[in-house]
This record gives structure tokens, C-alpha cells and sequence, in this order.
């Protein structure tokens, strides 16, 4: 489905991985498919997202635990995908770190985190900026803190059906970026919460996107002067 995608619209598309889950961690994927990665990295990429699915993993972490469990994750990406593969921006899983937590990623690397950071209506925020900084964000705004650049995710897809996705991007798409997420195991019929209709949301809104002028790309690549998704 993904390439299909972005052979039809040049997506650009990163997958935020966990390190492990029941019976399986990264140190298990195998490594015969390193070639078709690396050779695909010029559009699909790999980043960490957490050691495993628990509801906010790094709200209260120090610096050790953050910095090792990026490092495990990101040393697996490398090993069975490329280095090619491995983004240096991401979303941590819930994103909420601590003063210490963002040094240990910074120390990984990452130079770029997209965040929860709500609407007018019900304000949020992410990473532990304040609320100045948080409004900024909100509309639209790449804030730059130290050496790493944070910036909202402005639509996650599987929250919404396909007719108020199209209405929420038309309210944003005077944007100069728009940033565009959507939760994978939604796309498979053996989940609970299933979405039968997963990649036609996607469709949709990459349409849209593209009849409204922007170019999809990475996160890290993102030009200042380009309308990207």
C-alpha cells in the first residue's frame, strides 16, 4: 500500500518503530532485506519511537534510560536496513520527555521531533515546552530550541473519518507545511479497531494535498520555501 502511494503521489512516508512487544524485538527482524531498504531510503525511513507501547514512556526518564533505548533501536535500524534508512527526526510514542530525556536524544542524533500540541479550542503541549512556545507551534510555526527543531503533527488520520479529514486539511491548507500522521496497525483486519477504509483516508488526503500545491518530503528535508506534507 505505502509504495503504491508513493508511486502515485512521490510519498514520503517514516515509520516510527518500538524495540519490542510479545515474542518479538528488533534484534529478531532479520537482515536479508538491508539492499531493498537502503535502496529505498530516498523514501521510506526508520526512526525510534519507543522501547515498547506503554502510555508515556519517558514522561518522568532520566537521561540513561532515553539515551540507551534510542541508541538500541536506532543501532537495529542500521543493522537490517541501512544507515540510509535511519531519520534523524522523529515522534517519541506520547511525546513527553523530560529536560534530560531531550539531551539523550539529541546526543543520538535526532534533530528534529513532531509533537501533540492540540488546537486553539483544546490546547495541548509536548516535550515539556511551555505554553508560549506551544501556541507558536500550533499555528504552524517550526520552533528551533537548542539544537533540535519541533513542529506539530497537525492531523493524525485514523481519529477521523474521510469527510472531516478533507474539511480539517481545508481549514490548514494555507499552511506553508503540513504535517500528516496515521497510526499503521488501524490498516490490519485482525486488529480490533480496524479501519477498513485506512488507505482510502490516505487517498484522500494526499489528493487533496497535492491539487493544493504541496510536495511531500521528510521532516529533516523540509525547504523553507516549499509547501510540503
Amino acid at each position: 500500500m505505502y509504495r503504491r502511494l508513493h508511486e502515485e503521489f512521490d510519498l514520503k512516508i517514516q515509520l516510527n518503530l518500538f524495540y519490542r512487544m510479545e515474542n518479538f524485538d528488533l534484534s529478531m527482524m532479520s537482515d536479508a532485506y538491508y539492499d531493498e531498504w537502503k535502496e529505498n531510503a530516498d523514501w521510506l525511513k526508520l526512526s525510534f519511537h519507543s522501547q515498547l507501547e506503554n502510555v508515556n514512556p519517558y514522561e518522568f526518564s532520566g537521561y540513561d534510560e532515553v539515551y540507551d533505548d534510542c541508541k538500541r533501536v536506532h543501532e537495529q535500524i542500521v543493522r537490517f536496513a541501512s544507515p540510509r534508512s535511519l531519520a534523524s527526526t522523529t515522534t517519541v510514542h506520547c511525546c513527553q520527555l523530560t529536560k534530560d530525556g531531550l539531551r539523550a536524544m539529541e546526543d543520538n542524533g535526532v534533530k528534529g521531533l513532531l509533537g501533540l500540541f492540540g488546537t486553539q479550542e483544546k490546547p495541548r503541549t509536548s516535550y515539556g515546552i511551555d505554553e508560549c512556545g506551544a501556541a507558536r507551534i500550533r499555528s504552524g510555526e517550526i520552533l528551533q530550541i537548542g539544537n533540535i527543531s519541533f513542529a506539530s503533527i497537525d492531523i493524525v488520520l485514523n481519529c477521523f473519518s474521510t469527510e472531516d479529514i478533507l474539511q480539517q486539511l481545508a481549514r490548514m491548507h494555507q499552511r506553508e507545511g503540513i504535517r500528516v500522521m496515521i497510526h499503521e496497525q488501524y490498516f490490519y483486519a485482525d486488529y480490533y479497531m480496524y479501519q477498513p477504509e485506512f488507505e482510502q483516508k490516505l487517498r484522500s488526503a494526499f489528493a487533496f494535498l497535492r491539487e493544493n500545491g504541496y510536495q511531500s518530503c521528510f521532516y529533516e528535508d523540509l525547504p523553507a520555501e516549499m509547501p510540503c506534507f
